[in-house]
């Protein structure tokens, strides 16, 4: 968490139970301090320097990672997280068990990524989960930012009414040198042309920052019905600075997105996830 800024101390976290018989219900309850570092900030993916990445929680059971969920834990201004430590607190989600869950059995996550979007909450998946397929099209036409997810899954969990179609995708973005970034951004400009031509000066061309492609998650059934879609904006950009000088390194980003099985006019099967130029989203 550094590289974004942030530096976490004293995290806790309590599991409370509540048992009825052989009827438990269970929450996770966190607590810890923040600071947020600015002069570790260095690469800087949004158009908005006065919030920095947001800080994260994560829960998952300890032997399976991929069903990591995230919520905000803390949404807060540069200049307040900067001034000295801010306390944060969150709750999961209750859960209803016919066996509780053992704290050895849990793992909590506190993190934070250049640019995250994510709508599943602190919550603890149930024992019953399903896998759906996913098919990750490139749609995009610009060649010089690419989302390379490297976690792209979808599972059901839950069971009848509280069932949910849960979507996980993650990765990095890769870029390209200067002159493609500016190539890409005249692209994007109309008045401009749509080539580069040989007589640009690129470093006469800077500063300049080029949108980073998003995502459109779509849920079908067996007859490819699009039962629901929902679109991912990360609102990234790869900024090319003074004397066309690049980012150190390349942004992190996470997308998560829920759906509620009963919302749904059919029975999912199958997610197609599309990835896209940033003005078709």
């Amino acid at each position: 968490m550094s590289r974004v800024g942030w530096q976490v101390e004293n995290v806790r976290a309590r599991l409370v139970t509540d048992s009825f018989d052989d009827t438990h219900y269970q929450e996770i309850a966190v607590s810890g301090t923040a600071r947020f570092l600015r002069e570790n900030w260095s690469d800087r993916f949004t158009g908005d320097d006065d919030y920095p990445p947001t800080l994260l929680l994560g829960l998952s059971p300890v032997d399976r990672p991929e069903l990591v969920s995230y919520t905000h834990a803390l949404l807060e201004t540069v200049k307040r997280a900067g001034k000295r430590p801010v306390r944060f607190s969150e709750s999961s989600q209750s859960w209803e068990c016919s066996k509780p869950v053992k704290p050895e059995e849990i793992a909590l996550h506190v993190t934070s990524f250049d640019l995250e979007e994510t709508g599943l909450g602190l919550s603890w998946p149930s024992s019953k989960t399903k896998p759906l397929p996913v098919e990750l099209i490139d749609e995009t036409v610009h060649e010089a930012v690419r989302l390379k997810p490297t976690t792209c899954d979808a599972t059901i969990v839950g069971k009848k009414r509280d069932a949910s179609l849960q979507v996980r995708l993650g990765g990095f973005a890769a870029f390209g040198s200067a002159r493609e970034l500016l190539a890409d951004f005249i692209a994007m400009e109309p008045w401009r042309g749509d080539e580069l031509d040989d007589e640009y000066d690129v470093e006469a061309e800077c500063p300049f920052e080029v949108p980073m492609p998003g995502i459109a998650v779509e849920v079908l059934d067996d007859t490819d019905f699009l039962l629901d879609k929902h679109e991912v904006s990360l609102y990234g950009r790869i900024p090319v600075g003074e004397g066309a000088t690049l980012p150190s390194r390349q942004p992190r980003w996470i997308a998560q997105c829920s759906f509620d099985l009963d919302d749904l006019s059919g029975v999912p099967t199958h997610v197609v996830v599309r990835v896209l130029d940033a003005e078709d989203l």
